[in-house]
């Protein structure tokens, strides 16, 4: 598929009603059109079916839907884990907002034994000042890396980045409460000890009191943690 006909269809499957909606629930969106996700993972699909390398090649995204069906070809195109990461490493300077940011971030399968050279590459984000590079890489971790070998890596690393950004905060709070969720006293112990910011701290407290996969007494514990 060409760029310039994903474009065009893009704009026969608008739903102004829709756009408007989005917005409100994501601001920070610019250019959007106004197309449901399941239409852009349909479109996504048609294209890592084809020439995707033709259309990565090609395409220079500017409306919101084209750079969050770029995103989607790039996560889940049949290709090998070096070209993945190389068009990843591209295509992260364009994610803006926290849909594109977290949809891309789900749209990876990435196989076992990938896991290592993944982390690796996720890590060169850790010292970045970039709001969504920095989101991208704690979103990474969250959907990919909850795993009894990388816990106390990950404790590290939240407790290593340091951003006054709110998605960033955000993300870091919405990984302390999964991690609370699948490995309690692990997360507990760091939740005692963590150099978060008071805003992640409790926020991530927040969100874990709201998980239905934890347990009234935890939910209390946790309330006495707050700072």
């Amino acid at each position: 598929m060409p760029p310039e006909e994903l474009q065009s269809r893009l704009f026969d499957l608008q739903d102004v009603g829709y756009r408007e909606f989005h917005l409100k629930t994501c601001p920070q969106a610019q250019h959007v059109i106004g197309v449901r996700i399941p239409e852009q993972r349909r479109l996504a699909k048609e294209i890592t079916k084809n020439n995707f390398w033709w259309f990565l090649d090609q395409i220079q995204p500017h409306y919101y839907e084209e750079i969050m069906v770029t995103g989607i070809v790039i996560a889940t195109a049949p290709m090998g884990l070096a070209e993945r990461l190389d068009y990843t490493a591209w295509f992260i300077p364009q994610i803006n907002n926290w849909a594109v940011c977290d949809t891309f971030c789900a749209s990876f399968k990435p196989k076992p034994q990938d896991l290592p050279v993944l982390w690796d590459f996720l890590m060169q984000y850790r010292s970045s000042q970039e709001e969504y590079a920095l989101r991208f890489m704690l979103v990474m971790v969250l959907d990919h890396f909850i795993l009894p070998e990388y816990l106390e890596h990950i404790f590290d690393l939240l407790d290593e980045i340091k951003s006054d950004k709110y998605y960033v905060e955000m993300a870091k709070a919405w990984l302390v409460a999964e991690l609370f969720a699948k490995f309690r006293n692990e997360t507990l112990d760091y939740l005692q000890r963590d150099q978060l910011s008071v805003f992640a701290h409790n926020k991530a407290i927040q969100k874990a009191r709201e998980s239905r996969h934890i347990s009234d007494d935890d939910k209390q514990l946790l309330s006495s943690l707050k700072l």
